[in-house]
């Protein structure tokens, strides 16, 4: 509660400082009047009016921009609505700068009577689109269809140019030689300044709403707004210091209002963007060390699985057909756990090389090979990519079966053999991996179909029935193996 109350005192202390920096110039000028007033020539003047004047109006032409073509994204009701009125202000205004005193005639003489007319409605059009707007909620597409609201500011702007221009007479006069200000122009000021006031107080009761981020600027724009039809209110000639000072904060105030606009459509959504990608990706990383945990954990209860059959083995220490089979689910679990190792430490969580991974599995074969008499050498032919860990799986059974029975059956009772193994992905969109060595073979008249042993039942029914494959085996001298599978048969889903 604490927080909240000292939260919004800096609310009314940053309030109080703009009013205070918006009525230090008009003080300054009251106090020093004879030192500091001036009356500017017409040609100079009108150098500066019109670099003020274009200023607002490129401002006002941006903020219907912003408002108008972010529309379709944001949704931002109130950011739409000033940007339609600020198409009929920027309108409005360049009427005002062209019909002012000093210009080239706009179609009728120019006169300070016709441009502070023309003044005098666009600061009326404009404090009551502010008061407006302050009812309008953010964020909510309450126009189904803008386009219909363009209708207003150009009425209104096409109405205003055809009054002044070619009925300036039926109007009221706001200034005259004579006398300078008319009465109507001083009330009329005034009467502006009030509903600019209302537009401030209602604009502080969206603060709750829609915080004090999205709302401080119109705030502020508002109290310049003041304070700019404050001078004008007061002003002796159309070139004094006073005209100058409110043109000055009608500047101030129509770029704080488009630094309100372009935070809420722009700034805004752009960074909520950012905070959810920020999100996104803690959640995609606390995702990964998890998938990583899971590999991990999977490495090692595939690990204490083959120790526990190894425990197990050893109750039958005379039995060389435990011991056989004991090793070659060994040399299954490992050519799985390899998997998951490759996995857990690599940056993609769903591919591994297949490269590494047949290097790694022709490594611990050699290692755990028990036929000391022969010296056995692997050569790889592997094109270096990445394979889904669903292909690697298979391909690592496949190839720890055809290695096993290599080291055991293919090279009795000779010093020296060698193994090939070559993969890569051909023309026809199918992987093709090809297996051999130059050992002793099988029989011309083997029928791998009909066999009973279990390894060659295994590499034909993961190869058909995992990588939906074709294989074709080698009879006689130098065994091969061919396999060939599409390179689609599993989707990437990590």
């Amino acid at each position: 509660m604490d927080q909240e109350i000292s939260y919004s005192n800096r609310h009314w202390i940053n309030v109080t400082t703009a009013f205070f920096l918006a009525s230090l110039p008009i003080l300054i000028i009251q106090v020093f009047h004879s030192s500091v007033y001036f009356e500017s020539r017409v040609p100079p003047y009108l150098v500066f009016h019109n670099i003020a004047e274009s200023f607002s109006i490129i401002v006002s032409m941006s903020i219907f921009g912003v408002g108008w073509f972010t529309y379709e994204q944001s949704k931002d009701s109130h950011t739409l609505f000033l940007g339609i009125a600020f198409l009929g202000i920027g309108l409005m205004d360049m009427m005002h700068m062209l019909g002012y005193s000093g210009m080239s005639d706009l179609l009728t003489p120019n006169s300070p009577n016709k441009s502070t007319q023309f003044w005098i409605i666009v600061r009326f059009f404009a404090a009551v689109s502010f008061l407006a707007s302050a009812f309008i909620p953010n964020e909510n597409g309450l126009f189904k269809r803008k386009e219909w609201l363009l209708l207003v500011p150009i009425l209104v702007s096409t109405c205003t140019f055809i009054a002044v221009t070619y009925y300036s007479d039926l109007l009221p006069v706001t200034f005259s030689p004579e006398i300078g200000l008319t009465h109507f122009k001083r009330v009329s000021e005034f009467v502006i300044i009030f509903i600019l006031t209302l537009a401030l107080i209602a604009y502080r009761f969206r603060i709750p709403k829609f915080g004090w981020d999205h709302t401080k600027y119109y705030i502020y724009a508002f109290i310049f707004c003041v304070s700019s039809e404050l001078v004008f209110a007061v002003y002796t000639t159309v070139f004094d210091i006073y005209n100058v000072l409110g043109h000055i904060y009608k500047i101030i105030s129509f770029f704080l209002i488009y630094k309100g606009v372009f935070i809420d459509s722009v700034n805004s959504p752009y960074r909520e963007i950012l905070d959810t990608n920020k999100k996104l990706s803690r959640s995609l990383l606390e995702k990964e060390n998890l998938i990583r945990e899971i590999y991990h954990r999977s490495n090692n209860t595939l690990q204490v699985i083959g120790s526990l059959i190894l425990l197990q083995a050893e109750a039958y220490p005379n039995n060389p057909e435990v011991k056989t089979v004991v090793y070659r689910i060994q040399d299954r679990i490992q050519s799985i756990s390899l998997v998951h190792r490759l996995l857990f430490s690599g940056k993609d969580l769903s591919s591994v090389s297949i490269k590494e991974y047949i290097s790694g599995l022709s490594n611990y074969a050699l290692q755990n090979n028990d036929n000391t008499s022969c010296k056995l050498s692997i050569h790889t032919e592997i094109e270096d990519r990445k394979l889904l860990f669903d292909m690697v799986i298979p391909i690592g059974l496949i190839l720890s079966e055809l290695l096993n029975n290599s080291i055991k059956f293919a090279f009795p009772n000779v010093s020296s053999g060698n193994i090939s193994i070559h993969f890569y992905e051909g023309r026809d969109s199918r992987f093709h991996l090809t297996y051999s060595d130059d050992g002793v073979g099988m029989k011309e008249d083997y029928d791998f179909r009909s066999c009973s042993s279990l390894g060659i039942q295994l590499v034909q029914g993961i190869a058909e029935s995992q990588l939906s494959g074709k294989i074709r085996f080698k009879t006689g001298p130098n065994f091969q193996c061919e396999i060939d599978f599409p390179n689609n048969i599993y989707k990437k889903r990590v």
